[in-house]
């Protein structure tokens, strides 16, 4: 066997026609859904007008979420961090809909080793034999864009290598391009601004693919964690081992853990859950709130829990940057959330620039809907028996009437990450009330400048 033998790595299984083929297929996948997408918001305006029945658009919207799961499921790529994103938007999609695309998980099965082999020798020029000590061809965690393995470097120092599926921007491209159509068209239909949460959407996926960026952000939230004295030993982020990264290839410490919602294991270390969910949302207010660049996709994938009870924060791929204006307007609006005050939170969405001053009035008239005990501050317990019918339909006759609306750049990602840090919270802790676990801090640190 000569030297280039053993360390050209072997070709993935795949022709530049059979390549073509399936992009021709998934781009009439999402045509075929963004037809199916035109058709529920057909029912959507003949419901409005009384027209059909309130089942029948259930029954359709629901359909129709289950299908774009089946596909996102098979096609993975963008159409999964479409959905994920999709389901935090009810004020736009149905709600029958959005609890569909709220089961979509970003996980998948490995793709072959000699895709991954091929990706790294094209990044870092060199196999994966002769760069590290040992490699493992087995995937330990595997995702919609990449898949990760453990490694180890010649000094003998255990990591984490990250690697992006080749050709996954060609089959981003053209979903976002599919999407990027259909978001024009409703744009004609709606009030909502479909074309800025289309560029959020777009820039959030382009950014979770570039891997120099993710070692970055994680090294700037480090950092700005480390720096708070309550937080610093509550935490820890892996080092990114910059000589072998690149934009497709990501080497960070390997740091084992306790998955946060396995509550058997974290029970037998002696570890208490109502413990590192207070700790778990300190780390993530302190992000949001404070520094400005916070991590944007906590769920429990993504969180684990040490031998000592630090919280292990992994794969920043999906993180956003909130303006400072923005910021402190999202600051006083969940003050005025926590204490129910109706007048701070109509300033703080005019503040952020969600809404202009005409609107004031309709937007307390919706806090006070919000604020309700029916719907308030609720445990998992207390959600499961709410009337989401009622709460649904009040916030969307609503923020129909309030002409102004719109989300500022990073709402999204923020609803994102605060949303899967209330399911997580729900998750394991069900009779607690999210807010109650974090208030005395939430209203301490967020009242400080």
């Amino acid at each position: 066997m000569t030297t280039k033998d053993k360390i050209m790595p072997s070709k993935p299984n795949t022709t530049p026609e059979s390549n073509q083929l399936e992009l021709i297929r998934r781009g009439f996948t999402g045509t075929r859904l963004l037809f199916r997408a035109f058709y529920i918001w057909g029912l959507v305006a003949l419901y409005n007008k009384k027209i059909i029945s309130r089942k029948y658009l259930s029954d359709s919207s629901s359909s129709f979420g289950k299908a774009f799961v089946k596909a996102a499921e098979r096609q993975k790529a963008g159409l999964i961090k479409i959905g994920q994103l999709g389901s935090l938007r009810s004020d736009l999609i149905p709600q029958e809909i959005t609890d569909e695309l709220a089961k979509l998980q970003d996980k998948v099965e490995p793709h072959p080793y000699s895709e991954i082999e091929s990706q790294i020798f094209q990044q870092l020029e060199n196999d994966p034999e002769n760069i590290f000590a040992s490699f493992d061809k087995n995937a330990i965690a595997a995702a919609s864009l990449g898949q990760v393995h453990h490694a180890v470097l010649q000094n003998g120092q255990e990591v984490a290598v990250k690697v992006q599926y080749p050709c996954i921007e060609k089959a981003v491209r053209v979903d976002m391009a599919v999407l990027k159509i259909g978001m024009r068209i409703f744009g004609l239909l709606t009030i909502a601004n479909t074309m800025k949460i289309f560029a959020e959407l777009n820039e959030s996926i382009h950014t979770e693919m570039d891997y120099l960026a993710e070692g970055t952000a994680a090294e700037e939230i480090n950092r700005n964690l480390s720096e708070a004295p309550q937080l610093k030993d509550l935490f820890l982020i892996p080092k990114i081992y910059w000589e072998h990264t690149r934009p497709k290839v990501l080497t960070m410490e390997y740091l084992p853990g306790i998955k946060i919602n396995d509550t058997k294991k974290l029970g037998e270390a002696g570890l208490e859950i109502e413990e590192i969910l207070t700790h778990t949302g300190q780390l993530f207010l302190h992000q949001i709130f404070k520094d400005g660049l916070f991590h944007a996709d906590p769920h429990p994938g993504n969180l684990f829990v040490a031998k000592d009870g630090k919280i292990i924060l992994l794969d920043f791929g999906m993180h956003r940057r909130l303006e400072n204006k923005l910021r402190d307007a999202i600051r006083h609006n969940m003050i005025a959330t926590i204490t129910r005050d109706v007048d701070l939170y109509a300033l703080s969405m005019i503040e952020g620039g969600f809404i202009s001053n005409d609107d004031a009035e309709k937007v307390r008239e919706m806090a006070i809907f919000q604020f309700d005990p029916k719907f308030h501050n609720l445990s998992a317990k207390e959600i499961a028996r709410m009337d989401f019918g009622e709460y649904f339909m009040g916030m969307r006759s609503r923020l129909k009437d309030i002409e102004s609306f719109q989300l500022p750049s990073g709402v999204i990602m923020w609803g994102r990450s605060l949303g899967l840090l209330m399911s997580l919270f729900g998750e394991l802790a069900p009779t607690q009330k999210p807010l109650d676990l974090i208030s005395s801090y939430v209203i301490e640190f967020l009242s400080s400048d």
